[in-house]
């Protein structure tokens, strides 16, 4: 049933489609960055490079599905192997932008995610190998399933364990938690103890207070937010 998807489906529309899912998964992850930090969705914004790597990711997975399928000696063997495989992927890439600076106090907490996610992605393969309408509404609903649940814990994780941030060089600091179109998102930071206060300030790149302030990247987290 995918061949036929793949081989019938106007590549406008797969295009569209691929877009619009990329678009959706980044726009979800920054939301469950910035709800972390108790910053409004209101203030979301979605950055190309993230649609990139979330558009990437699901051809992917859909290319390794798609070699499950038509691929003799991986018909077999495939969906277990690419099942493990990508969501190992996306934990590296995530490591990789954190430095692998992860709280591993939560290591059971990430193993058992890794493992539920690998288990759904298994559950997608299998159905997207079959050929009725059934097992292919299930296998696109799966997907979905997975991009929105990977897209939000992704943002939590990084969120939560990310360490270096810029810090100002004044005598009460603030770090920048986020941008937002051309304003740097600040907010105050007990550097001894790594609580941000979530009383934020919108300062724009070229305001005479930014010009004011400056800048160093440090380890102040993982940061935890003052109630």
């Amino acid at each position: 049933m995918l061949q036929k998807v793949m081989y019938r489906a106007p590549e406008g529309l797969l295009l569209a489609a691929l877009t619009g899912l990329g678009y959706f998964s980044a726009y979800l992850s920054d939301i469950a960055y910035k709800k972390h930090f108790q910053i409004p969705s209101m203030y979301v914004e979605v950055h190309i490079n993230s649609i990139i790597l979330s558009v990437c990711i699901i051809i992917i997975t859909l290319f390794m599905a798609y070699l499950s399928t038509v691929v003799e000696g991986l018909r077999r063997y495939g969906k277990f192997l690419f099942s493990f495989f990508i969501p190992g992927a996306i934990a590296v890439i995530v490591g990789m932008k954190l430095e692998f600076n992860i709280h591993w106090a939560d290591w059971w907490q990430y193993l058992v995610l890794y493992l539920v996610h690998s288990g759904l992605l298994y559950c997608f393969f299998h159905y997207a190998n079959r050929k009725n309408r059934l097992s292919m509404t299930i296998s696109v609903s799966l997907l979905i399933f997975l991009i929105i649940s990977v897209a939000i814990w992704c943002g939590h994780i990084i969120a939560k364990n990310q360490s270096h941030f810029l810090v100002s060089k004044t005598p009460s600091p603030v770090i920048v938690v986020d941008t937002y179109k051309d304003t740097l998102v600040i907010a105050p930071v007990n550097m001894k103890t790594g609580t941000v206060t979530p009383k934020y300030q919108f300062v724009h790149l070229e305001s005479d207070l930014n010009e004011k302030m400056h800048f160093e990247l440090k380890k102040v987290g993982p940061l935890t937010i003052r109630e």
